[in-house]
């Protein structure tokens, strides 16, 4: 039987460019967990401004970028960041979220995922749903309407953009190109709108709650809570199996063959990926889901490990790597400080908390060990080894360990406005 050859990944020259391959190895540390969180508390306070930016060309106010490489400014990554970092950093997190707002819309009304090193915005990929909860999550820190008031109506734009452009017949978003998580096995490689993700339905779920939050606090018409229990019901109704215990992506075909029969079932997508933890995050699953979700994060078979937990099951061996890629980013296996942070606040949205201060405490102390080995954090990190893979310098949606320990004791999320 032919058997297709474990994931590899091409010679990119990534080598030969300074500051991408990692500054150097690591060892966990075995300092206590408080410890570690003070350590990777006083690293964000002494750095962050290592992701802060000026105002550029066309971005009017000043922005987040990642660190590392990286000097562009994209939708989801200042958007976590701008949730993670202190108050002092406000100037700078608002100012993302006004240039994303502010930010004109393509010919067919998309919004701008991105703007380039030259401060021009570029409309090529797919954006995320997450201006409206940028924005509640800004005025929840800093109690200030005022800027954000108003561009209400490029909210609503952006939200029919969504329904107009990525939403099929039967009510799923899809992707129309490469997601953020760049290698996701069910969107890498695949036709372009053919698959509806758990984590893409889990943003719309938020941004209808946000834009629902808004229309209250602002008296407009609030025709976005039904909105979101829709796209929940459909996350626990269609991505959801229960034989497995996950939230999978699903496969729409745009050209099905038909005859004589009405489709009348759904295609789960069979990869495990952390993209079925985003639910958790969107409070869209059931209790009972939640919980048989949480078993499966925490089996070091599959997601838990030494480091925190992994980005895609161990137990797809047919996908499962920990391999060095800078393009695209390997999500197919590394820890990754977003999929951690998702599945800590997801668990602890349904009371789950020391599940999400186990997982916390892991990845605290990897932070923590390359911050005392290296002076640095790392994009991602080999989930086997505990190794740092790629980009050193890097900050983004790690900062969101920020406090950690603190929030889950308090009951504290800072990707929350309500």
């Amino acid at each position: 039987m032919l058997k297709l050859p474990h994931p590899t990944f091409a010679d990119d020259g990534y080598e030969l460019r300074p500051g991408v391959l990692p500054k150097g190895p690591l060892t966990l540390t075995d300092r206590p967990a408080d410890e570690c969180q003070a350590i990777f508390d006083k690293f964000i306070d002494e750095n962050w401004r290592k992701t802060a930016r000026e105002p550029l060309n066309m971005m009017p106010h000043p922005y987040l970028v990642p660190g590392a490489t990286y000097n562009n400014m994209w939708d989801w990554d200042c958007y976590f960041t701008a949730c993670a970092l202190p108050d002092e950093a406000l100037p700078y997190s608002v100012g993302s979220c006004l240039n994303l707002l502010e930010a004109p819309s393509n010919a067919e009304g998309c919004p701008s995922k991105k703007a380039s090193v030259e401060g021009e915005y570029e409309y090529t990929q797919h954006p995320y749903p997450l201006r409206a909860q940028f924005t509640a999550q800004m005025i929840r820190r800093t109690g200030d309407d005022t800027p954000f008031r108003p561009l209400w109506g490029r909210m609503v734009e952006a939200c029919a953009w969504f329904e107009k452009a990525t939403r099929d017949d039967e009510g799923f978003f899809r992707w129309l190109t490469q997601g953020g998580i760049d290698n996701d096995p069910s969107i890498y490689g695949q036709d372009p709108g053919t698959c509806a993700g758990a984590d893409l339905a889990s943003f719309h779920v938020r941004e209808y709650r946000a834009m629902s939050w808004l229309a209250r606090r602002w008296g407009e018409k609030d025709i976005y809570a039904e909105k979101a229990r829709e796209v929940a019901e459909m996350l626990q109704k269609y991505y959801y199996d229960g034989r497995y215990s996950f939230f999978f992506n699903i496969l729409r075909p745009q050209n099905p063959i038909i005859s004589r029969q009405a489709i009348t079932w759904v295609t789960r997508l069979p990869f495990r990926n952390c993209t079925g933890f985003f639910p958790l995050w969107a409070k869209a699953a059931s209790q009972e889901q939640a919980a048989a979700l949480r078993d499966v994060i925490m089996d070091e078979t599959e997601f838990l490990c030494d480091g925190g937990v992994r980005t895609h099951s161990k137990a797809d061996i047919d996908i499962y790597c920990n391999d060095f890629s800078g393009n695209p980013s390997n999500w197919q296996g590394p820890i990754w400080g977003l999929a951690a942070a998702v599945t800590i606040y997801g668990l602890a949205n349904y009371g789950f908390v020391e599940e999400a201060r186990e997982i916390g405490r892991r990845i605290v102390r990897l932070y923590a060990s390359d911050i005392l080995a290296n002076g640095v954090m790392h994009e991602y990190y080999d989930a086997e080894t505990s190794q740092p893979v790629i980009k050193p310098g890097f900050m983004n949606w790690n900062c969101l360990m920020y406090h950690l320990d603190y929030n889950l004791e308090h009951g504290l999320n800072p990707m929350e406005w309500e």
